[in-house]
């Protein structure tokens, strides 16, 4: 199972990368178990901000070795600037050029961040803040 994760992040990875982000860049739903974006948005103010609020609650990096995309909901938004995250306690000090947030279909985890950097590095983070008004602008319950 740990492979069959490792995988899906790579493709991930691959398949919504896009090096630098823009506005004209869309934000997309993509859902674990069908393994497909199932929604796209444009890419609004509104994203920005709550992508922006995010960030600015990161907490640390994911202590898990292989976190989980199974069961997930996952959103991807291009930032658009790029955003600076510095996180001194894990050592980033970085532009941020999109940001995927994880969300667990069910269980007790609770959602976490895949971020690319402008230098095409990836970075796996955990938050803070809550979802609830991202999953409303991408139409979750």
């Amino acid at each position: 199972m740990q492979f069959n994760e490792m995988w899906l992040i790579l493709c991930l990875a691959l398949f919504f990368s896009g090096g630098t982000a823009n506005a004209a860049e869309q934000v997309e739903l993509f859902d674990s178990d069908q393994q497909k974006v199932i929604a796209t948005f444009a890419n609004a103010e509104a994203f920005q901000v709550e992508a922006q609020k995010l960030l600015h609650s990161v907490s640390g990096r994911v202590l898990e070795l292989n976190p989980s995309l199974e069961n997930a909901m996952i959103v991807k938004i291009p930032l658009a600037p790029v955003q600076h995250l510095s996180h001194a306690s894990s050592g980033i000090d970085t532009d941020i050029a999109e940001m995927f947030v994880i969300m667990p279909k069910k269980g007790s985890r609770r959602p976490w961040l895949i971020l690319h950097t402008k230098e095409y590095e990836t970075v796996v983070m955990e938050f803070g803040a809550k979802v609830d008004q991202l999953r409303k602008q991408v139409q979750l319950p």
